[in-house]
């Protein structure tokens, strides 16, 4: 059998040529898209995970009614953090606040009573950095009210600290940048030693620089109302009250003591209000070197051995 050749009309065969090429032509494209979208995929990062955040923890907010409760959530505070003191809590040991915070997220503490009667030293003692302590009442513990020791960069507000064996508030021991704030330091008295050393506010012997007392008040307390002695940085203090002060048997009665003998202390007292203090004076250098001490807007009335020498 011989084959044929089969021929088709011009028109045809033109007809075909042109699907053949639109075939080609969409085959193509059709490569090209999808090598597209393999080259997209292999670009894409790959999801974010845990690890490559990093572990992000929320500060927290806990309230607290027991000592127990109290010396954890302060064992774990970090920056941020808030604990809110319900109630009154029974202390039988210091509260250490050794932690610390940091300058754009302080560690909170207020609220409450601490009834420091059991503690057996100082009721609070301030070592960390970075805290903010208000609106809180400290009472009846057998020595200091609450000590900022070391540390530094913390703030106080609206503390009252009362009825305790020694000074009621005191900045001590290289203490820096320590801010108080509208507090009260009342009927604090050493009895061991006839009211020698128990001071409303105190600063004195060995803090660091930059502490200051502004808006305080303190009343009948065994020895002074502010004790700077022997402090070796200047202090700041503004628009503070002491009044009846020097109730021990061996207490000064002063209401600023600001400085003792043989230093040139420039400490700063401005607006302040120095009533009925015996049997010392309002204000006093204490033998702190005369001339050195800024003030201004002084007054008083009522202080023994006069209202100052300054």
């Amino acid at each position: 059998m011989v084959a044929q050749l089969i021929t088709y009309p011009h028109f045809l065969t033109s007809y075909f040529l042109v699907m053949k090429i639109n075939l080609m032509i969409a085959l193509l494209v059709l490569a090209c898209t999808s090598c597209s979208k393999n080259e997209d995929q292999v670009k894409l990062p790959p999801p974010a995970t845990t690890a490559a955040l990093g572990e992000v923890t929320a500060a927290a907010t806990t309230t607290v009614t027991t000592e127990s409760a109290l010396k954890t959530a302060v064992a774990n505070a970090k920056a941020g953090d808030v604990i809110a003191i319900s109630g009154t809590i029974n202390l039988t040991s210091t509260l250490q606040l050794l932690n610390s915070g940091t300058a754009s997220s302080k560690i909170n503490i207020y609220g409450g009573t601490l009834n420091a009667a059991n503690a057996g030293s100082w009721a609070v003692k301030v070592n960390g950095s970075y805290w903010n302590i208000q609106n809180m009442r400290i009472t009846g513990g057998p020595s200091s009210g609450i000590v900022f020791q070391s540390g530094g960069n913390n703030y106080a507000n609206n503390i009252t600290s009362d009825y305790n064996g020694n000074t009621g508030i005191q900045v001590y021991n290289g203490a820096y940048n320590v801010s108080i704030n509208n507090s009260y330091s009342n009927q604090n008295y050493d009895v061991s030693a006839g009211g020698e050393d128990a001071d409303g506010f105190a600063c004195k012997l060995s803090s660091g620089a930059g502490n200051s007392f502004t808006g305080c008040y303190a009343s009948y307390n065994s020895d002074d109302g502010w004790d700077l002695y022997g402090n070796p940085y200047p202090v700041k203090i503004s628009g503070c009250t002491a009044e009846h002060n020097g109730k021990g048997s061996n207490g000064d009665g002063n209401g600023f003591k600001l400085g003792s003998s043989g230093q040139s202390i420039a400490h700063t007292i401005t607006n302040c209000v120095a009533n009925y203090n015996s049997p010392g004076w309002g204000f006093t250098r204490n033998g702190n070197a005369k001339g050195v001490i800024k003030y201004s807007g002084l007054s008083g009335t009522g202080n023994k051995a006069g209202l100052s020498d300054l």
